[in-house]
């Protein structure tokens, strides 16, 4: 293989405009390759930052099933599961990976205040402690709710600043909330906490999920488990023992509950980018295969010119295999000058281009991302350009009659 570069720099050597020229198509080619991947892997890698930062990829989500469709029509089940802390507890002393879990269950409701005005309430009942600790910034004032209170099933809620604008009245101070009670499902509870809400347009309330079953009219609660994994890499190896489960608790009860993660995201993300970079190879590819032509230009110019080389080496005992591997080798060798200059060529191409493009584009980063795979496919496509290309010229060569070639 040394011998077949040793070649490739004496052609450069001897007749480099018209070799250089042939491989400028690899250069172009490859150089396009790399750019277009590297500029695919940044954008990938900013949409899992994005999808990472709205939405927790280590939580696993488990919801029962309250309900069947036959035929299209849905109908409430007879038998639904009841998550509450004890099976939780349970749950998460089976599972064979590190995990918090939290229940909450969300509705609404007409509430009132006091002096009996209407409002309409966005209510959430849940366990503590949180899976995602609320900022203390938030509290405006009163105090948060204890575990204690929470386990208790105390009486006692958070409210955000909408409500208790709507408690105090127009004129009133928000503070004066706290210790107030608001009233729904047929009972009231007091307020202890008073929490900001940016969006003005709705109210909401929060209280332990063990209250919630204090309540007089309130519905029966179906929570939400939500299990934060400690490793990502562990949720849907958790996804299916968790569903495997709940089977062999509630066997009387089919798909007794229904499991969701937020990976499935970035299942779907990978299969668009996959497809994206599938149809951008395949254009770019025309690129390359122009590169392809130029090494066997390279090497039918080499052949032409060394046809009494050949000649000898095969008067004095070498053979087909052997003329075919030297000009093979001297094919790959040829592309894999291109291809390297072809990689600085993308890499620079996409530094220079991922700055000017966000400068052009507002609600995208883009970023030139290097990966292995990129370094891989590139080293694929130099060999296999060297092989595909290469393979007519060393036939050509390796079919030379002897004595015809030394006349030449």
């Amino acid at each position: 293989m040394f011998s077949a570069f040793s070649e490739v720099f004496r052609n450069l050597r001897t007749n480099f405009f018209q070799t250089f020229l042939s491989v400028l198509g690899i250069i172009i080619g490859v150089g396009a390759l790399v750019a277009m991947l590297s500029m695919i892997d940044g954008l990938e890698l900013y949409a899992k930052e994005m999808i990472s930062d709205r939405s927790s990829l280590e939580n696993l989500i488990v919801q029962a099933n309250t309900g069947t469709r036959i035929d299209g029509i849905y109908t409430e089940r007879d038998t639904v599961v009841k998550f509450d802390e004890a099976t939780v507890a349970e749950l998460l002393d089976s599972l064979p990976y590190e995990a918090t879990a939290q229940l909450t269950y969300n509705t609404s409701s007409i509430g009132y205040t006091p002096d009996s005005t209407k409002m309409g309430l966005r209510i959430q009942a849940f366990t503590l402690p949180m899976l995602e600790p609320v900022p203390d910034s938030t509290l405006l004032h009163g105090r948060w709710i204890t575990e204690a209170e929470a386990s208790a099933g105390a009486r006692i809620a958070m409210a955000d600043e909408n409500v208790a604008h709507r408690i105090v009245g127009e004129d009133g101070v928000i503070m004066s909330a706290v210790g107030q009670h608001v009233h729904f499902f047929g009972d009231s509870l007091e307020v202890v906490g008073i929490v900001s809400n940016d969006d003005k347009e709705n109210l909401s309330v929060a209280f332990p999920l063990a209250t919630m079953y204090t309540l007089a009219d309130a519905p029966t609660p179906y929570p939400t488990l939500n299990i934060a994994l400690d490793d990502v890499n562990n949720v849907l190896d958790a996804e299916e023992f968790t569903n495997a489960w709940f089977k062999n608790h509630y066997p009387a009860i089919e798909d007794a509950v229904k499991t969701s993660t937020y990976t499935s995201y970035l299942e779907q993300l990978a299969e668009g980018i996959t497809v994206f970079r599938w149809v951008m190879g395949f254009l770019i590819g025309i690129a390359v295969v122009v590169g392809g032509v130029g090494v066997m230009n390279v090497l039918l110019m080499s052949i032409a010119e060394r046809t009494p080389e050949i000649g000898v080496r095969k008067a004095v005992g070498a053979n087909r295999r052997t003329i075919i591997k030297q000009f093979l080798s001297e094919a790959v060798a040829i592309s894999t000058i291109g291809s390297f200059f072809g990689v600085l060529l993308g890499m620079s191409v996409a530094l220079i281009a991922a700055p000017i493009l966000n400068m052009v584009v507002d609600d995208l980063e883009f970023r030139a991302v290097f990966s292995l795979n990129t370094v891989i496919v590139v080293s694929v496509v130099a060999v296999l350009i060297g092989v595909v290309f290469g393979t007519y010229p060393a036939q050509k060569a390796a079919s030379l009659d002897p004595v015809e070639a030394i006349r030449r």
